[in-house]
């Protein structure tokens, strides 16, 4: 199954074609299925990140950084708001591009200040969606 999201990642990728808010939501639930049990966290505590509901706990952290790996944001260790900010300009769709490459770039730093990944990504992804809640999907 991760196969067919990965193919499909790279098919709109190699096309240039932004995804819509269900493809990318149906791909978010194929990462999920891959995180979730690797950082052994439940629906409970991943569920309301998407509300703003951001629970500190190490679990919780490190399937954001597993998400964010999977998503090619994360390099060596650190986030990387330059792939972020192509993945956004291909994959999103047009309504939500700018927004969304806006937050990315306000947020580029946060992870500076963390020198655990798993931080690192909680922090980023929380300030995320406190730029700009009204754009903001984790899976």
């Amino acid at each position: 199954m991760l196969l067919t999201v990965l193919v499909n990642f790279l098919i709109f990728v190699a096309t240039s074609e932004a995804m819509t808010m269900k493809q990318i939501r149906n791909t978010g639930k194929m990462m999920r299925k891959s995180c979730q049990p690797k950082n052994n966290v439940e629906d409970e505590k991943i569920d309301p990140i998407n509300d703003g509901v951001f629970i500190d706990e190490k679990e919780v952290k490190c399937y954001m950084a597993c998400i964010m790996k999977m998503a090619n944001t994360l390099k060596n260790g650190k986030f990387n708001a330059e792939a972020a900010i192509k993945q956004a300009d291909l994959l999103l769709p047009d309504e939500i591009k700018e927004p969304a490459k806006a937050a990315i770039t306000a947020c580029k730093k946060v992870s500076d200040s963390h020198k655990d990944i798993c931080d690192a990504s909680f922090y980023v992804t929380k300030c995320i969606y406190e730029f700009n809640p009204a754009i903001f999907y984790f899976p």
